[in-house]
């Protein structure tokens, strides 16, 4: 017989013992299915949370920095930095140190637990007012629904005017007919400008949950008002020490221009050459990645996850095979009476060890795949995608558990001695 014939028929053999038993070879495949279908969603998540997390930052330019005076507790006190403001005049200086800075626009956020917006019969609270320049909207990327932008003159003149997120408007009642309509911000009247497109709920974030108390995150819950405005809600020495978004000619990269930056607000704050930063500099391409290694690790935690359940699926089916080989112990016998040679008997087992594991992988990424993508579009609004390697190995990693898992069980039956396999009762 040759050699493809007589694997065709082994391989046959092995499938029908499978068959003959289906109900315990899938419970047997329940540690496989569970572990492959646990990491496919896990990576699934991982891809979209990652991708609408990058579409964010991307949309802003990788050519985008953002400095302020905040550093880190622990910095500040292991190296006794002293904070010093990022005011109007540093920047200025920065602009004469760093001419490929193209714009430089400031932000900073009117804080007040119990800020309360009304519109007629409508009202809600908010937690905060986020004041921005004429720049502002265009450096973050968000576009009007209807309505305009802030104005040098809003900005110049502190006009009382607000660009409102698609789910505060909503909230309020108001469409673009309602431009130019007044209302109350903790009795301070402000005019509707500009309703921003709706961009849709952060992931993980938290959302309402209490129509009146709740704060809401994202641009869809964002109340904008020029900078410098509406200075009696706001802390003392708010508007003397924003946040900056920073942009530079695209033209000159990234590493470069944040290096050139970095050097330019030490000069201006006289530190020295072992002195720490008593400033943060960030770009969006360390904010890129940080998001890649959170998700680097993410999928080192499925790895080790799916890990588990294999082995624990592994040591299912080895058991399965040893009760296999004692159930089978006759009919092994028979087969080498009749010529079967020790590694046919091997082959077969292998077969039906690894089959199993492989009937479970493809069980379980057809799981993950399902559970993945609803998840994915229910929490994140996004559609990540599962790359192709983890797709390669939840069927291969499990074809390898069979292999492995399944030796001992098929070794231990072709070594029967057909005479006394025969004589088994």
């Amino acid at each position: 017989m040759k050699l493809g014939s007589r694997f065709q028929e082994t391989f046959r053999s092995a499938l029908a013992s499978l068959w003959a038993h289906r109900m315990r070879s899938a419970l047997t495949t329940l540690g496989i299915i569970i572990g492959v279908a646990s990491v496919i969603t896990v990576v699934d998540l991982t891809k979209s949370l990652e991708g609408r997390i990058m579409a964010d930052v991307r949309r802003e330019g990788s050519h985008t920095f953002f400095v302020s005076s905040y550093v880190p507790l622990l910095k500040r006190t292991s190296a006794k930095i002293k904070r010093m403001p990022v005011d109007m005049q540093t920047i200025r200086e920065l602009r004469e140190l760093a001419p490929e800075i193209t714009v430089a626009s400031p932000q900073t956020n009117l804080w007040n637990q119990q800020m309360m917006v009304k519109a007629g019969s409508l009202s809600r609270r908010i937690t905060y007012l986020t004041a921005i320049d004429e720049n502002g909207l265009d450096l973050a990327n968000l576009d009007l629904e209807c309505g305009r932008g802030f104005t040098a003159i809003d900005r110049i003149t502190r006009a009382n005017v607000a660009i409102l997120g698609a789910r505060v408007a909503e909230d309020l009642g108001f469409t673009e007919a309602s431009l130019g309509r007044s209302f109350t911000v903790n009795g301070q009247t402000a005019e509707l400008i500009g309703i921003l497109k709706k961009h849709g709920d952060i992931p993980f974030m938290p959302q309402e949950e209490d129509e009146e108390t709740a704060a809401m995150w994202g641009p869809d819950a964002m109340f904008y008002v020029p900078f410098g405005s509406f200075r009696e809600l706001a802390r003392p020495g708010a508007f003397d020490n924003p946040f900056w978004r920073l942009q530079v000619d695209g033209r000159i990269p990234v590493k470069e221009a944040e290096e050139s930056l970095r050097l330019a607000l030490r000069r201006i704050r006289g530190l020295q050459g072992g002195d720490a930063d008593n400033f943060m500099l960030e770009s969006n391409g360390r904010a890129v990645e940080q998001v890649e290694k959170i998700s680097r690790t993410l999928m080192l935690a499925s790895g080790a996850m799916v890990g588990i359940s294999l082995l624990v699926g592994g040591i299912g089916v080895m058991n399965i095979m040893l009760v296999s080989v004692t159930e089978r112990t006759r009919e092994i016998g028979v087969r080498k009476a009749l010529g079967a040679r020790r590694k046919h008997i091997l082959v077969q087992f292998l077969i039906e060890a690894v089959v199993l594991c492989l009937l479970g992988g493809l069980i379980g990424l057809a799981l993950g795949l399902g559970f993945g993508t609803v998840l994915s579009q229910v929490l994140m609004k996004h559609l990540g995608g599962v790359p192709l390697w983890s797709i390669a190995a939840s069927l291969l990693v499990p074809a390898s558990v069979g292999l492995t898992f399944g030796l001992y069980p098929a070794a231990k039956a072709s070594k029967l001695d057909p005479i006394e396999a025969l004589r088994y009762e």
